[in-house]
């Protein structure tokens, strides 16, 4: 007997199956975008996934895409982190508890560095959370942090972007030859043009089915 789905499975299935039937209409990305603000706070579906395969669904419209959803992440840890800094004051006293005389040192060393590694972490997927959370404990102020997370969600962004337009002209050409680094990319390149083909496959198969 299998086990019945979690609500999250459930979710996230729902979310799956309206994307594929949706996800060539202009209001998926407005509603999608605005859904993964959620993200922040919430360990739901990540907005990378939502920006992958709308890019896939509506190339021409992949500038908007990348603008909106970091736009989105950037209000999601604009509201974390304005959130978080309401308890400042604790996490000072905290400091001092734990690291004694140190303390002030290591709050004042995150808040020089806290906006820089920001862009660091936020080039990753998923939403930097724990990150965002810990600079803003430290005082970091939110439109730094927001300003940062921006400007890495752009960046990451924007090489799924150009990898979705240029991959799938140069795998074809890719013979396998060449060190294992060379050959180990283009493996990796090739199960990603395999995956954003699959994409469009399964909504071609859903939307005739209906």
């Amino acid at each position: 007997m299998h086990p019945s789905p979690s609500f999250f499975q459930r979710l996230f299935l729902r979310v799956e199956t309206a994307l594929l039937r949706h996800g060539t209409e202009p209001k998926t990305i407005f509603f999608l975008a605005v859904f993964s603000v959620l993200d922040g706070f919430l360990p739901m579906l990540p907005a990378e996934m939502f920006v992958l395969a709308l890019c896939v669904f509506q190339p021409k419209r992949g500038p908007l895409i990348v603008l909106l959803f970091a736009a989105a992440s950037t209000l999601s840890a604009f509201l974390l982190a304005l959130g978080m800094g309401t308890l400042t004051a604790s996490a000072e006293s905290m400091s001092q508890k734990l690291m004694g005389s140190q303390g002030p040192q290591v709050l004042a060393m995150l808040r020089d560095w806290g906006p820089v590694c920001m862009v660091f972490f936020s080039v990753f997927p998923d939403s930097p959370r724990s990150a965002i959370a810990l600079f803003a404990l430290s005082g970091v102020s939110p439109e730094s942090i927001a300003g940062m997370v921006f400007i890495g969600k752009l960046m990451l962004y924007n090489v799924l972007l150009l990898l979705i337009h240029h991959l799938p002209s140069r795998v074809g050409r890719w013979r396998g030859a060449g060190p294992f680094w060379v050959r180990w990319s283009q493996r990796r390149a090739s199960r990603f043009v395999a995956y954003c083909r699959r994409i469009r496959w399964r909504a071609r198969c859903l939307n005739q089915g209906n």
